[in-house]
């Protein structure tokens, strides 16, 4: 893979829609509004005390330097500034070329596609500049918008793991999403 694309530049993109580029410093009420809701976090972990978030955001805001970090693109939409959401990626295993997508999205900016919108884009980014062999993704089983946006993502359903993470006390199963890139194939 290629990491010297990875820059902030690198990371920002616009679809007809959507302004998405990657979080920094600055972020941390954006960060907020999206890590720290109770609903958006039922099928991705724990809402953290605020010393833990702090830790937390400064730790992504690293990602640059250190990529066992997430790389967090937020998204915006164009028309009126608003946040929606963000999706982002995880170098999971850069000797074998496999990158995590993830994302999570604004409950009143939910069933309009901006997901899907704001995904391509990135993805395209993993493939083609970054040069990643697979891309995957993986969410609880009980969590079907987020494996839909997979599947409309032409991710496909690779497996189940069974007790795969906890949210507080809540063991849940996950389907596991992956794509080969196109140009390998």
């Amino acid at each position: 893979m290629d990491l010297s694309c990875l820059t902030p530049a690198n990371l920002s993109f616009r679809t007809e829609r959507l302004s998405i580029r990657v979080m920094n410093q600055h972020d941390l009420q954006h960060f907020s509004a999206i890590q720290t809701d109770p609903e958006l976090m039922t099928y991705i972990g724990d809402v953290l005390e605020p010393e833990a978030f702090e830790a937390k955001f400064q730790a992504r805001n690293k990602c640059f330097n250190d990529h066992s970090q997430w790389f967090t693109l937020l998204i915006f939409d164009r028309a009126s500034s608003a946040l929606c959401g963000s999706v982002g990626f995880l170098l999971e295993d850069i000797d074998a070329m496999r990158v995590e997508i993830g994302y999570l999205l604004l409950s009143d900016q939910q069933g309009k596609g901006i997901l899907t919108e704001a995904a391509k884009p990135m993805m395209d980014f993993i493939f083609t500049s970054l040069g990643a062999r697979k891309i995957f993704a993986k969410c609880a089983v009980e969590n079907t918008p987020s494996w839909k946006v997979m599947e409309r993502l032409s991710l496909k359903r690779e497996g189940c793991l069974a007790s795969d993470f906890c949210v507080g006390d809540t063991w849940f199963d996950s389907y596991y999403y992956g794509l080969i890139n196109p140009s390998l194939a």
